[in-house]
């Protein structure tokens, strides 16, 4: 697309924008909606309507190459973000659950599914290429340094004799008994053929009936080959099967990818041209006015001397340069250029005038011990250690790590069609695989990938990934790290055992892994196993390892952390039942509860997966049967099969044998499948955090309101 375009997408965007904000903000307040069904309806028209204005202004600035343009929608789709987040954090509030459902809402708005979906910047990690090239280099240059060489294996023993001529035998008896069963398969067909012959009393045919006899079933079997086609092409245009020549993308959607590539470059160039232009007009400008400025400048704090002085008696302190000097009073000017002359006059007066040379040190030094009093941090425990030594420990200690390049949309899933249904029904429907990007998208991802929008966004220091195995919670932590460029600490009980022992080195350790984290941030803190650190009872064959090390420890360091820091901690537990509810609750914030898939995710994930390791889906392999039939069963269970059969041989088999249902299944069934009773189990946990106990307590209120209106109009009655 042109310039013109992404323009045109931009006015309007801030039409529709101007036109919320109209909406939002009135000229008279508008009255507090009691009503919560009708708050919620609100709130979730606003958050798609902000949804869409954000996806339309995450496109033009990644498209627009104009630098002055770019900065200003950069602003604008910060605020976007936030505005988003603060409504997230409303419906929260008003449904008390972290899942939401408005597909009522996107029936009114005449919106897909699709459209919900909150889109990821991709100035995230493209504004950062550089630094994280540089810095994936490190990393791989200790990794490799670090890994020990894998000895190679003792060589094999030669065949023996005998035994190769026994191989030789098996395969040559193989080929004879092929060629026998070939040979005997071919009598057999001859002899049925001759007995049916005899059967049926059919005389033979001159050569006229018998070539119509051939033309017939010809043309009957070219006909049907050719209504099978046009039924193929009927169901690939209405997208109910897949394309079978869009094997890859269409020429279209090369050039429209490569253009994008090319703006992208343009970005580039335009911003470092537009640098130097910054650099050059500044340069020439204090060559011009720089005398001037100075002068006036000067003579400003001259009269500030004068005015201290006759209103205290006495001439003021010059403010330090660790305080800024002179550029509180002059804060768009450059102060700098006359600070150190004007100490050097103030000095002179107060000799001439107040002869206070002395009581200006003293004052001096004791505002530096009260501003050293009042600004007491955090003890360094590593103030003679560099950023790279500290780096470098924690790479060969295994505590920070390379995440997987995964991105988010590979976490696949369909979306909840009936939530609104079934909650009026009073029945909680099952989180979708969508529904739990978006979490992930909105807690994780866009506060880690914008300083502004971390800073101003209501604050999330930690989440905690609920769910049965093989759900994807490891997965979305490297999800997340991809996403936003972000380090990977892996704190987990299993990965600490045996490293900085005692206490002295459990505080150093927490003290470099949050050092490191600020400094390098954006930066993802993962506890895998996170129950084990908040333990009920420790098991017996765990004791030795010591799992509850950090549980006084993680809750004191994320209290150090600031708004304006872009790191997370992230927990994931299959079974949080284990341990301490109040604990655990008081070091994760937000507990996002991970269910099997439903029928429409495990149908989407099939299809994917086999896509993914080279399978051809074809109308015998029945998707929606394994889709039925894998109810139990979670993405990772799902994933493992479809690696298991579609092996290199069976992909060079593909041609004549397709794949069927049956040879995923019967792998399928191998495995343990996610029972009731752990579901059951999962659910009650939920219930007993606290945003689970105030929906509970909600619901109980509700009930106890309909029933006390029922006996009020039976009385009446």
């Amino acid at each position: 697309m042109s310039s013109r375009t992404y323009t045109k997408m931009w006015l309007e965007s801030q039409a529709s924008l101007k036109d919320l904000l109209g909406q939002e903000l009135p000229s008279q307040p508008l009255q507090t909606e009691k009503d919560r069904r009708l708050l919620f309806h609100m709130l979730a028209t606003l958050f798609l309507r902000y949804t869409q204005i954000l996806r339309s202004l995450e496109t033009c600035y990644d498209q627009i190459v104009h630098p002055q343009k770019r900065l200003v929608l950069q602003h604008v789709l910060d605020g976007v973000m936030g505005r988003v987040l603060e409504l997230k954090n409303e419906m929260v509030e008003t449904e008390l659950s972290e899942y939401h459902y408005m597909d009522d809402v996107l029936q009114d708005l005449k919106l897909t599914p699709a459209d919900m979906e909150v889109p990821i910047p991709k100035y995230f990690v493209n504004q950062r290429a550089k630094a994280l090239k540089e810095r994936q280099q490190v990393l791989s240059k200790i990794l490799t340094r670090v890994e020990p060489s894998v000895p190679p294996g003792p060589p094999r023993p030669a065949m023996l004799q005998g035994e190769a001529v026994q191989a030789v035998q098996m395969a040559e008896r193989m080929r004879q008994g092929c060629l026998r069963a070939t040979f005997m398969r071919e009598i057999r067909r001859d002899e049925e053929r001759a007995r049916r012959a005899r059967e049926s009393g059919a005389k033979e045919l001159d050569r006229e009936q018998a070539a119509i006899c051939i033309q017939k079933v010809w043309k009957g079997c070219l006909q049907r080959r050719c209504t099978k086609l046009e039924r193929e092409r009927e169901m690939a245009f209405i997208g109910m099967v897949p394309d079978p020549k869009a094997l890859g993308l269409s020429a279209a959607v090369l050039r429209a990818q490569l253009g994008e590539e090319f703006r992208r470059l343009r970005q580039a160039d335009y911003e470092a041209e537009y640098q130097q232009a910054l650099v050059s007009i500044r340069e020439g400008l204090y060559e011009v006015e720089g005398p001037d400025m100075k002068e006036e400048m000067k003579e400003q704090l001259r009269q500030w001397f004068i005015e201290c002085h006759d209103l205290t008696g006495h001439f003021p302190e010059f403010p330090d340069e660790e305080l800024g000097g002179s550029s509180i009073l002059f804060v768009d000017k450059t102060p700098e250029q006359v600070d150190e002359l004007m100490r050097e006059e103030l000095q002179l007066l107060k000799l001439a005038v107040d002869r206070e040379e002395g009581k200006s040190h003293r004052a001096k030094k004791s505002s530096k011990q009260k501003a050293k009093k009042g600004g007491r941090k955090e003890k360094d425990l590593t103030p003679d250690r560099t950023l790279d030594s500290l780096y470098e420990e924690l790479v060969l200690q295994g505590i920070l790590k390379q995440a997987q390049h995964i991105q988010l949309a590979d976490y696949t899933g369909d979306f909840c069609y009936l939530g609104t249904t079934l909650r009026t029904a009073g029945i909680e429907p099952t989180p979708s695989v969508m529904d739990i990007r978006q979490n992930i998208a909105l807690y994780a991802i866009l506060r880690l990938g914008s300083p502004r929008v971390c800073e101003l966004a209501p604050l999330v220091k930690s989440v905690l990934l609920a769910g049965p195995a093989g759900t994807g919670k490891k997965m979305l932590v490297h999800a997340v790290c991809t996403e936003t460029g972000a380090n990977l600490f892996d704190l987990s009980p299993d990965n600490l055992v045996g490293k900085y022992p005692g206490k002295a080195g459990l505080s150093m350790l927490m003290h470099m892994v949050f050092k490191v984290a600020r400094l390098m941030q954006p930066s993802v803190i993962w506890v895998g196993n996170a129950e084990k650190t908040f333990y009920k009872k420790v098991p017996e064959e765990e004791k030795q390892a010591d799992p509850k090390r950090l549980k006084r420890d993680l809750p004191k360091a994320l209290k150090l952390l600031k708004p304006e820091d872009r790191v997370l901690l992230v927990g994931t537990s299959d079974k949080p039942y284990a341990a301490d509810v109040k604990a655990l609750c008081k070091a994760y914030e937000r507990i996002l509860l991970i269910p099997r898939p439903d029928y429409a995710s495990r149908y989407v994930t099939w299809q994917h997966l086999i896509k993914k390791y080279g399978g051809i889906i074809t109308p015998a392999l029945d998707v929606s049967a394994l889709a039925k039939l894998s109810d139990s069963y979670s993405q990772g269970h799902v994933a493992q099969a479809v690696q298991l059969v579609l092996t290199e041989r069976r992909l060079l088999q593909m041609l004549k044998k397709p794949l069927c249902a049956g040879e995923f299944l019967q792998l399928l069934a191998k495995a343990d499948p996610i029972f009731s009773e752990e579901e059951k189990m999962l659910q009650d946990w939920y219930m007993r955090t606290p945003l689970g106990k105030r929906r509970l307590k909600a619901v109980q209120e509700s009930t106890d309101g309909k029933a006390t209106k029922g006996k009020e109009k039976k009385g009446k009655k």
